[in-house]
């Protein structure tokens, strides 16, 4: 459990964050005409923000240095003599893809993790470019196929967790799939935590998946993406919840009806306890519904003022593990 002093419901880290630029990001699960498809960067999330509140410093703590898992691991580093294979030396140098050249956003003042919207590990770069820049931005979960692992991951401690959603997010045996299963091992063993975006029917799934590999960090975000406390939902959440290396993400929650979502949230507590829940905001995917604002304070609001530490801060560091990094 984090202390009361770490944080608050006014100081979320922002477990679940997407921006991208539609120049660099082809994002097919966006057609033609939808709302969504426009840029969305951190200027704008900046706009969504309150001012900044004095917060205690810290000289050690979740933020500070590499875990033993990652400063070892070979599969990590990519090596003194160039970038991250696959990316072009365009892409490499160029200045458009950081936003405020000036230095970092002032309006940005909460802490947050960037999750991929794309299915290109290209992305990645792009974000770990973002992170550099702006410390608000902590972690960086990125996309890299679970199915082919490569071999060199960029050598930045920023990159913190990979998210690569299986082809049919209903089924729950692609989960344990052997490739699949030899992938979730090889990013563990990179010291990343591992995001899974599945459907109710695929929970099971996940639960036999945490048990192949209990090693792994997995993080379930959306709460599995349920509409309602179905008893398929529960069943799922209440085997995954039997593998201590499993949390839940408050996320991808804008669209429901605040009966439905106060049940969702009961279930998983009950089940998971505070310290395996996070909160993710999903902007700018909750624009559709709602404001990343009144995400923050619903989801607030139905939660016990003792569990604020550890849903709106405390889980997302530990499970996560961003750290502080220099200029």
């Amino acid at each position: 459990m984090t202390s009361p002093a770490d944080a608050g419901p006014a100081d979320p880290l922002d477990a679940h964050v997407h921006v991208w630029e539609l120049r660099q990001r082809t994002l097919p699960w966006l057609r033609p005409g939808h709302p969504l498809r426009r840029d969305f960067t951190l200027t704008d999330l900046a706009t969504t923000m309150p001012p900044a509140t004095p917060r205690p410093s810290t000289t050690a703590g979740p933020f500070q240095g590499l875990t033993p898992d990652r400063a070892r691991s070979p599969r990590h580093m990519q090596g003194a003599n160039g970038p991250f294979q696959g990316l072009t030396p365009d892409r490499a140098r160029s200045p458009r893809r950081m936003q405020g050249a000036n230095g970092p956003l002032q309006g940005l003042t909460a802490e947050l993790v960037l999750v991929q919207a794309d299915a290109d590990p290209a992305e990645v770069d792009d974000l770990l470019a973002l992170a550099r820049q702006h410390p608000a931005v902590v972690g960086v979960v990125g996309w890299f196929d679970l199915l082919d692992f490569p071999d060199r991951l960029p050598d930045d401690p920023r990159l913190v967790g990979v998210r690569s959603p299986p082809a049919d997010q209903t089924d729950p045996d692609l989960l344990t799939d052997p490739a699949h299963v030899r992938g979730v091992r090889a990013a563990t063993d990179a010291g990343l935590a591992v995001d899974l975006l599945i459907r109710p029917s695929a929970l099971i799934g996940a639960a036999r998946l945490a048990a192949v590999v209990p090693e792994a960090r997995l993080v379930l975000d959306h709460l599995g993406n349920p509409i309602t406390a179905t008893p398929e939902w529960r069943a799922g959440l209440q085997a995954l919840a039997e593998h201590p290396n499993v949390t839940v993400k408050l996320s991808g929650t804008a669209h429901l009806a605040t009966g439905d979502l106060r049940a969702l949230v009961d279930v998983a507590l009950e089940h998971f306890g505070s310290e395996r829940l996070m909160f993710g905001s999903d902007w700018p995917v909750c624009t559709l519904a709602s404001t990343r604002a009144d995400v923050l304070r619903r989801t607030t609001a139905l939660l016990p003022p003792t569990t604020h530490n550890d849903v709106l801060r405390g889980t997302a560091q530990r499970i996560y593990r961003p750290r502080e990094t220099a200029p």
